[in-house]
């Protein structure tokens, strides 16, 4: 169903293998050391998320039997496929940036499915750990949070 958002043919191997080969990318046995490295490599590439259109709001460690970091990406903008693939070649090192930058942009090509929704693309939720995933989020057209007091005014 979704094929065609994600059937981009690309020169080099899939991001799933890449992804799973890289050193740092897969976490079966979560050290301190790879924890760590992960986290740097994630705050070193800001500047890289923000010019591929996206702000990282937050990050989640779990740990457990399968520890995982889950980095939140806020859209800030759409860009081109000609911005995309200068930006992938300038992480063509990185295999793990690279994998979330092509999940980033092969993720927002699913907004066309609610052109006619109130729902609108928000951001993705990249889980990083041995069996990596990614949610695409969408939310609703001005929505507006309810303010709950929690003490009332005296």
């Amino acid at each position: 169903m979704f094929s065609r958002f994600f059937s981009k043919k690309t020169t080099s191997s899939p991001p799933e293998e890449e992804f799973q080969s890289a050193d740092t990318a897969t976490l079966p046995e979560l050290s301190a050391e790879k924890l760590r490295a992960v986290i740097v490599s994630l705050n070193q590439a800001e500047p890289i998320f923000q010019r591929a259109g996206y702000i990282m709001e937050q990050l989640d460690v779990e740990f457990g039997k399968s520890p995982k970091l889950t980095p939140h990406f806020r859209r800030h903008q759409p860009i081109s496929d000609e911005q995309h693939e200068q930006l992938l070649s300038e992480v063509e090192e990185q295999s793990l940036i690279k994998f979330m930058l092509i999940s980033l942009h092969k993720s927002s090509r699913m907004q066309s499915l609610f052109d006619n929704s109130e729902l609108y693309f928000y951001g993705m939720e990249i889980d990083i750990s041995s069996a990596p995933s990614v949610r695409t989020i969408f939310k609703k057209k001005e929505q507006v949070a309810e303010v709950v007091k929690i003490k009332p005014e005296s």
